[in-house]
């Protein structure tokens, strides 16, 4: 038997590793930001790139791609983006328990409330997201003969680099935010239709801009169960199939963009959607903007930075091993939850047989 100071002792050193990983990928975020304003504003390949004016599709409402009519200041629009990501990492940082909280009080805590901050599972959940993904596709092609293809990328880098950046802002408002936000608002509306009623105009302004924004939130406010409280208990049947819906259009929509992807990708894309869609729920507008920026802007940057800046090479490699530790951590951090939660299940259950014995 373990004794219960090994216990406590096991589960410290596990939570200060953890932290450890996920404080240096936090930082590496915000040196991603640095570095794409570095290479694309301030590089001559990147400053030519950044005079050029061009029109830009914007997609809605998942079917709906529109070009924008002007043609716009690739520059401008690369600080508009860039800005908007920088602002969902400091939501990211306070909303729920903020990030600093979190780490103040790891360990005074259980394990499960380092999951209250997105920021702090943004790194775990990636980096399990990105091994799952390229797990699925090595699966499919050679057990399976199903091919993944490969998108035709521009000859240009920082061309490259610029669509890499542009993409996830673009997509998350098609393929997430527009209709799944949408349906939060008539969703929440009608399934708190009591509340509401009741409720002044202040805070039914409130919560028409709630639901889309922060979700958990607006169900908060009408008394709906949600995931900070129930878990996955609290996503709704017709959140479910909703979150569905859009991960199925956001698969067959990489098929059929004819850049190259395969039948493969519609199931890792339908992988990925549906995990952004959930984080949606979970915490909010920010969480699956991040998450898509994390596949697209933050991985190219290295690799371009690496290609520009040698010296920073080594700081790739290190993303890709502490990539691997923290979803080998996240998924053991995740199988203990699933394990405390299973057994405190059956304490519950053998409590209540014992107070109602069988006639």
């Amino acid at each position: 038997m373990i004794s219960s100071g090994m216990k406590e002792a096991s589960k410290s050193t596990f939570k200060t590793l953890m932290m450890c990983f996920v404080l240096v990928l936090v930082a590496s975020y915000f040196l991603a930001m640095l570095l794409g304003v570095q290479l694309f504003l301030f590089t001559s390949e990147g400053r030519s790139l950044s005079i050029d004016a061009r029109p830009l599709p914007i997609y809605l409402f998942l079917l709906f791609q529109v070009e924008i009519p002007p043609a716009l200041n690739l520059g401008v629009v690369f600080v508009f983006v860039w800005s908007v990501y920088l602002f969902c990492l400091l939501v990211a940082w306070v909303w729920r328990q903020s990030f600093h909280n979190v780490i103040g009080d790891a360990f005074a805590q259980p394990l499960k409330r380092l999951f209250s901050n997105f920021l702090f599972v943004l790194p775990i959940l990636a980096s399990l997201l990105f091994l799952a993904v390229i797990g699925l596709h090595y699966f499919q092609e050679s057990a399976l003969g199903v091919p993944t293809g490969e998108p035709t990328l521009p000859e240009n880098p920082f061309e490259t680099f610029f669509l890499l950046a542009y993409s996830p802002l673009i997509e998350e408002i098609g393929f997430r935010l527009s209709p799944i936000g949408l349906f939060l608002i008539v969703y929440v509306f009608w399934a708190g239709r009591r509340i509401v009623a009741h409720s002044s105009v202040k805070e039914v302004c409130r919560l028409l801009l709630l639901a889309p924004v922060y979700p958990e939130g607006a169900k908060r406010m009408v008394g709906l169960k949600h995931i900070g409280v129930n878990g996955f208990r609290g996503v709704g049947l017709a959140e479910w199939i909703v979150v569905v819906v859009a991960s199925l259009f956001f698969g067959m929509a990489h098929l059929l963009s004819g850049i190259g992807w395969d039948v493969g990708k519609v199931t890792s894309t339908f992988m990925v959607g549906f995990t952004f869609g959930l984080a949606y729920l979970a915490y909010g507008f920010q969480a699956p903007i991040l998450l898509h920026w994390y596949f697209n802007y933050y991985f190219y940057t290295y690799e371009l930075a690496s290609d520009v800046y040698a010296t920073t090479f080594s700081i790739e490699v290190l993303i890709s091993f502490l990539t691997i530790i923290v979803a080998i951590f996240g998924l053991i951090a995740l199988l203990a939850l699933g394990l405390s939660k299973t057994l405190n299940r059956k304490k519950v259950n053998a409590k209540d047989q014992s107070f109602n014995p069988l006639p």
